[in-house]
Formats: C-alpha cells, structure tokens, sequence
C-alpha cells in the first residue's frame, strides 16, 4: 500500500484503503432443493445447481426431462408491439437531423442523408 501512495496512484490506494475497511467477507452458497429447503452444503448446493442447468438446456431443446413429452418455449419481446415507421415518419426523422452534428457509429454524416436524394432514403428506410 506503501508503494501505491508513493507513486501517486490515488485510485488503487483509496481501493486498497477501501478493501480494508470492508474487511473479509466470505462467499455463502445457498440454495433451495426440489423440496424448498434451504441447502449450504457446497457439494449439494453444486450438484442443485448441475440439476438446474440441466434441466434448463433440455427445455430449450423442446423436451422436458420429467414429463417426457415434447413442448416448445415461445418467447415474446418487445419488438411484436413496435409500429414499423412508414414513410411519412422517415421524412419527419430526416428532416429533424441537424447538419453540424458529429457522424455517428455509422460514419455517415447527416447532411448526407438529408441531400443524399430519394434513393438513399429509400435504402435506409428499407435498413429499418
């Protein structure tokens, strides 16, 4: 710790002077078994957990392991809900974009989107 504060490394040494604060703080494995009761035994809590994992990786392949029959999982996101812009809304969008703003993750600046004409709208608008 000594060696940190002489070299003026201030954010390893408050970390450092932190960890010491908080002292030891051991990890606790604890979880349920089949039956709901609590398990801290390493073992057990080990081979409660291989169980579930398990379990996990035959439903996603559509079997399920106690019943034997098959099943599928459906998931549903937010994407099902979201309107698809039309063409009206990808004007409206276009036209807000400010031209002396900085390109984003794309590279491609704004004023080339909005003067790039109706064919490079076109291919955004088909992007989306």
């Amino acid at each position: 710790m000594d060696i940190v504060y002489n070299n003026n490394e201030a954010n390893k040494f408050y970390q450092e002077v932190s960890s010491i604060r908080k002292g030891f703080k051991p990890l606790t494995l604890l979880i349920r078994d089949k039956e709901g009761d609590i398990v801290s035994n390493k073992e057990k809590v080990l081979q409660r957990q291989s169980e579930c994992y398990e379990r996990h990786f035959a439903l996603q392949d559509g079997m399920d392991s106690d019943v034997g029959e098959d099943w599928t999982i459906s998931i549903q996101t937010a994407e099902l809900y979201v309107v698809p812009p039309n063409d009206v809304d990808m004007e409206m969008a276009v036209s807000k974009l400010k031209n002396i703003k900085a390109t984003g993750h794309d590279q491609i600046p704004p004023k080339l989107i909005k003067e790039g004409g109706k064919e490079l709208k076109k291919v955004i608008y088909e992007l989306i």
